[in-house]
């Protein structure tokens, strides 16, 4: 049992572990090593791309943990069977010090933090091999993915151990937690120290790579997350007036931003790569299963990740007006008229997707294609205590149209974890806050907006721009462009703690579809954070009214559930070591 105790500590002082074994071909450059290893700028580069690589940290079905997070944690989708794990435990109130799921995201960002730490420290050998430049370039591309988990760690654990150096006894990292504020205002400086180094753009032959922007993107994300709203306008604000040198736009089409024509978009900042051509059958794990775990059954897929309805009803009318004040939005039409990012980003009834028509009702017992051609049994239709598509719904965001077609389970696309979309809304937020609501804060907002209807920002005419400057109500939008803008990217259980509004949002039964939209006459409540509001529902189970699925009950501890658990495992390692790894309240 002794040799179990410091797995976690020695993966703080190595930095290696399996998985890394994966992504490098060549002997793990975090390993402890000798001088010499170092002996070109080709072998810093390959240590460096083993720090890019950390940043693959899956949960369920070979899925990015934030997307599970998104969907299993909070209001806005459901998971079921092995997607979720611990965060699918959490939404439910389940979850525990020993559910597996965080530990995954404890040890593998550690992970990454140890990689970064170990680059840092070796490549202070290879100095006399590469010019300054290069040698400062790396420098701060490792110190930006080390915040990013960082960021990660201090979001969902609160105050977590931190460590900047290699440990070289084992027994040494057994560190206690350090305070988040104290934290934070380190990746802060470091952040803004990396941004003042990092080159604006880069050549395709290092597309993906970190840049400036990045740097300050991460800067005003921190400081956004933690009230900072001065320095995280300020550096979102960096971006903004220097995007054309930056490089970075909005990408036209909303839609394609999560497709296979959006993966060079000059709009994604930072990514999780996957590599095509990799495979489960050759052994490697460069590939996502978004296919298998959000696609329509009737293309092979499990349908375990889908939206709920809430996050459907929080999509605005075309004119502008949530749908419960709107006079264009129609419960009997409920997908007419509604703001343009709904269709992008999620398959609805009578949708053709993948070549299918899409249909999730129980009275539509067989799919056809999209020429209405009969093709057998609808395996999207089955009502039962989990159906196939058992919210009604289907995430389309990376789903992969494509892979779907083919009947793979498997997808090469790219995960975002930020782009420009996100830095805008930063920017507004952090105005907001701060009480500078101006016209440079409303634009940053209708950008986006516009973008979502494919006009102009100064077309105004042609999209419902946004023109109050009363922060009451600018907070409202705020919070509804982040949830249906960001929806399934891994921003929501993060937004709805620091908004301190998750016990309202997730102390509630979650619902699917209206069953028959034909009779349907009632609109739900939403308030002022963007609640969705099914009160009266729950007797509303006759096909003749607005009778909804019931899917699943959330529910939220606020004594507790602010913060996740520190794994039991972690603990239990500090045993009869002389210190001590505090669990967090109510646990």
């Amino acid at each position: 049992m002794k040799r179990f105790k410091y797995i976690l500590a020695l993966t703080l002082v190595f930095g290696f572990t399996a998985c890394e074994e994966k992504y490098l071909d060549l002997q793990s450059p975090t390993e402890p090593t000798t001088g010499s290893f170092f002996s070109n700028q080709a072998e810093l580069n390959l240590a460096l791309t083993s720090v890019y690589n950390s940043l693959i940290i899956r949960g369920g079905y070979n899925m990015p943990i934030q997307s599970n997070m998104d969907n299993s944690a909070t209001d806005i989708g459901l998971t079921r069977g092995l997607n979720g794990g611990a965060y699918e435990e959490f939404g439910a109130g389940n979850h525990s010090p020993n559910s597996g799921g965080f530990r995954t995201t404890y040890v593998e960002h550690y992970t990454g933090i140890a990689r970064a730490n170990s680059l840092l420290e070796y490549m202070e050998r290879a100095k006399s091999i590469v010019s300054d430049a290069v040698f400062q370039d790396i420098r701060n591309q490792t110190i930006v993915i080390r915040a990013y988990h960082y960021m990660y760690l201090t979001e969902v654990f609160g105050d977590v151990p931190f460590i900047e150096t290699i440990i070289e006894n084992p027994t040494d990292a057994l560190l206690p937690r350090t305070p988040k504020a104290t934290i934070v205002e380190k990746l802060l400086a470091d952040l803004k120290a990396a941004a003042a180094v990092l080159p604006q753009t880069r050549p395709d032959a290092e597309r993906g790579r970190i840049t400036k922007a990045v740097a300050l993107g991460l800067r005003a994300r921190i400081a956004l997350y933690n009230k900072n709203y001065a320095e995280a306008a300020a550096s979102a604000k960096e971006i903004i007036d220097s995007e054309a040198a930056n490089g970075l736009i909005l990408h036209p089409s909303y839609e394609d931003l999560f497709n296979a024509k959006g993966q060079n978009s000059k709009e994604i900042m930072m990514i999780m790569p996957y590599r095509q051509g990799f495979s489960p059958s050759n052994g490697a794990s460069d590939f996502s299963n978004f296919p298998q775990a959000q696609g329509s059954r009737n293309r092979g897929s499990f349908t375990t990740a889908t939206p709920t309805q809430s996050m459907i009803d929080s999509y605005e009318a075309t004119d502008g007006k949530p749908i419960d004040e709107s006079a264009v939005y129609d419960p009997s039409n409920p997908f007419a008229n509604r703001d343009p990012r709904l269709g992008a980003s999620i398959v609805t009834p009578q949708t053709i997707w993948a070549g299918l028509r899409f249909e999730s009702h129980k009275d539509s017992l067989v799919f056809r294609n999209s020429a209405g051609v009969n093709l057998g049994a609808n395996r999207d239709s089955r009502i039962v205590s989990w159906p196939a598509a058992f919210c009604g719904y289907l995430w389309k965001k990376y789903t992969d149209e494509n892979s779907q077609v083919a009947l793979q389970s498997i997808s090469f696309l790219n995960f975002s974890l930020m782009r420009y979309a996100e830095i805008l809304l930063i920017y507004a937020e952090a105005k907001i806050e701060l009480g500078q609501a101006d016209q440079s804060a409303l634009n940053a907002i209708n950008r986006i907006r516009a973008r979502a209807y494919g006009v102009n920002v100064a077309n105004t005419a042609s999209y419902p721009a946004i023109t109050t400057t009363n922060q009451a109500e600018l907070r409202t939008i705020i919070k509804r462009e982040r949830k249906v803008e960001l929806a399934s990217e891994g921003f929501r259980l993060f937004d709805i703690r620091r908004w301190r509004i998750a016990e309202k949002v997730m102390g509630v039964p979650l619902y699917g579809r209206i069953l028959n939209t034909k009779t349907a006459t009632m609109v739900p409540q939403i308030d002022a954070d963007g609640f969705v509001s099914y009160k009266g529902v729950e007797s509303q189970y006759d096909l003749n009214t607005d009778s909804r699925f019931l899917n699943a009950f959330r529910t939220f501890n606020p004594a507790r559930d602010y913060l996740c658990p520190i794994p039991q495992q972690e603990i239990d390692t500090y045993a009869g070591s002389g210190a001590v790894l505090q669990q967090n309240p109510g646990y």
